[in-house]
């Protein structure tokens, strides 16, 4: 078979796929070009999805006339000069292939001026076919008019998208270029209409431009830094969530990226408040030496590598941390990091993490030891708690305020001081699930499994950072089957899960047993407490140490709680009165509400007793 070599028009064809995939990429593209020619004014327009038309106008530098046609060559840039340059990018575009490759496939038009020039300049590229670049009039800086897109690669038209889809890619990236560069004034145009039209000030004016007041008004800020990163931005409050992770943004360097690391650290930071299939919204900005991140891992540039991994995903998890505890705390005067992470169940010595390797079969002889008090069984009772004075300090005060969606227009944790649950009258039970009490004009749906849950998790909290850990011994030791992957992973977790009162080794072949769990818990369900914990195998990391203890602590609280138990009324009273001296917000360890207040007007209205 005979080898051919390519003219330059089939390898410009070859490179330009490899760049333009669709509108979006052309967006970009020009985008990150008009940033770097130090535009502080950048607006988009986009027919049709970006299909038929995408204007790109800024009011950077401009290009020299002597350099135009350069600019539409191959591997022509004006932002790399030798090999070096590539350890320590620090432009949004840098292949040198934009323009080149948008030309190729599209009938483009570039009009620019220079602050030194009499006049602007244009030049037509059509397909590749170059026009001449002849005297124009516009302001300084450089528009670029891309049209018809594939218009002689119908091929790669034909799998475009619907120019909906387009659309949506191009508002998305936008949206992140704008909070990306706050001080930049962007406005972008969709067929006509202006969708985003931001007003180049700081960040929290950029964020309320793309999601609105609503957002604006339940996130909190945060900055801290460590060696030479500095984080800042913002995160969701407690209670403020989104079902899915659109609306997180991480900007490296000024550069709109996603990353694994970043968003799995604020989730676990934020988990204990969250109800199930929900994440944390968060605006966050890296800053750190170009060299020690890689942003040409992708032709997208979208995706990128840290140097050190571990010391961004500990900088972001403590951070988080600190800011959901002085946004719970606005009265108390700032702890130190130490305290902060210390109350969070989180490793104090935030450095460790990327020194402590755990090995599956570690020995209770290679980690920190711990003491902790046996015990002979004795029954306890479900409430059986320390008086308040023995409580260790609870560390958060504030408790977030709840909107409903639906009819009920109900109201979440409007009380706090203690009379206000004593004083309630205990009406009933209702499916085993929520106790019904009343007070004056006001009725109170409290879940009292969520409240069990809490009242758990803050008292084993307490226990374990005060290193006061009561283990019970079980009778007839847990042996759960499980295949070999899950079982090394278990075995993985055993030197938290003992500082926690859970003594687990393995047993045979592809099987784990409990020996002992701690008092605190000792009603819980060792069953559903592995199966969590084999769920969240992927996105579980040993080594991340963090976290572990909190995330533990939060299943075993959660598989302490019996499904279905009804309550005397005793026990009614022991809950309404722990929750009054204990609770930190009335929220259970994922997140859920624990109570609901409905008023006599609006059950009233149900009825049509009023309108």
């Amino acid at each position: 078979m005979a080898i051919n070599i390519l003219d330059s028009l089939i390898i410009n064809r070859i490179s330009a796929g490899e760049v333009v995939e669709s509108p979006f990429s052309i967006v970009k593209e020009l985008v990150d070009n008009s940033i770097d020619a130090g535009a502080d004014k950048i607006s988009v327009e986009i027919e049709n999805g970006g299909i038929d038309k995408i204007v790109v106008k800024d009011n950077g530098k401009g290009i020299e006339q002597s350099d135009i046609v350069k600019a539409f060559l191959p591997h022509a840039t004006s932002k790399i000069k030798d090999l070096t340059d590539l350890d320590a990018i620090a432009t949004l575009g840098f292949r040198g292939e934009a323009l080149a490759s948008i030309s190729n496939v599209s009938k483009t038009l570039l009009t620019t001026k220079t602050a030194g020039a009499d006049c602007a300049y244009s030049l037509r590229v059509d397909g590749g076919d170059f026009g001449v670049v002849t005297a124009d009039s516009s302001e300084n800086g450089t528009k670029i008019e891309v049209r018809d897109l594939f218009f002689n690669t119908p091929a790669r038209r034909k799998f475009l998208k619907k120019p909906k889809q387009e659309e949506t890619k191009i508002t998305d990236i936008i949206s992140r270029y704008i909070l990306a560069h706050p001080n930049i004034n962007f406005k972008y145009i969709v067929d006509g209409k202006i969708v985003y039209q931001s007003n180049g000030g700081n960040l929290l004016d950029a964020i309320y431009c793309v999601y609105g007041a609503e957002f604006t008004q339940n996130i909190i800020p945060i900055e801290k830094s460590m060696g030479n990163v500095t984080l800042s931005g913002y995160v969701s409050k407690v209670g403020f969530s989104k079902p899915n992770t659109t609306y997180q943004t991480l900007i490296v360097n000024n550069r709109y990226v996603v990353d694994e690391i970043v968003s799995k650290a604020v989730y676990m930071a934020n988990e204990e408040y969250l109800m199930t299939r929900q994440f944390p919204v968060y605006v966050l900005k890296l800053d750190m030496p170009a060299i020690d991140v890689d942003v040409n891992v992708h032709p997208s540039k979208i995706n990128i590598k840290f140097s050190s991994p571990s010391q961004i995903y500990d900088l972001v998890y403590s951070a988080v941390r600190e800011a959901i505890y002085s946004s719970l705390n606005p009265t108390k005067p700032a702890e130190t990091s130490e305290e902060i992470v210390s109350s969070s169940l989180i490793n104090t010595d935030i450095n460790s993490l990327k020194e402590i390797e755990i090995e599956p079969n570690a020995t209770f002889n290679s980690f920190k030891p711990i003491t902790l008090k046996q015990t002979s069984y004795s029954p306890i009772t479900m409430f059986d708690v320390k008086s308040s004075t023995e409580q260790q300090p609870i560390i958060y005060e504030e408790k977030p305020t709840y909107s409903s969606d639906n009819i009920l227009n109900t109201q979440h944790n409007d009380y706090k001081s203690a009379e206000d649950f004593a004083d309630f009258k205990i009406i009933g039970q209702l499916f085993n699930e929520f106790l019904v009490l009343e007070k004056g004009d006001k009725m109170l749906l409290l879940d009292f499994h969520a409240g069990h849950e809490r009242l758990n998790y803050d008292k084993f909290t307490a226990m374990v950072n005060a290193r006061d850990v009561v283990v019970q011994n079980l009778l007839v030791p847990y042996v759960h089957e499980l295949n070999e992957q899950e079982v090394q992973f278990i075995l993985s977790l055993k030197p938290a899960l003992y500082e926690l009162g859970f003594d687990v080794d393995a047993f045979g072949d592809k099987k784990i047993v409990i020996n002992s769990v701690p008092m605190q818990l000792k009603d819980i369900n060792l069953k559903e407490f592995v199966n969590d914990l084999i769920h969240d195998m992927k996105n579980l990391k040993p080594d991340m140490n963090n976290e572990i203890r909190h995330y533990l602590m939060q299943k075993a609280c959660k598989s302490s709680v019996k499904a279905g138990m009804v309550l005397s009324e005793m026990e009614i009273k022991e809950l309404l009165k722990n929750l009054d001296e204990n609770h930190p917000v009335l929220l259970c360890p994922h997140g859920r509400p624990i109570v609901t207040i409905i008023s006599r007007e609006q059950i009233e209205k149900w009825f049509k007793r009023i309108v």
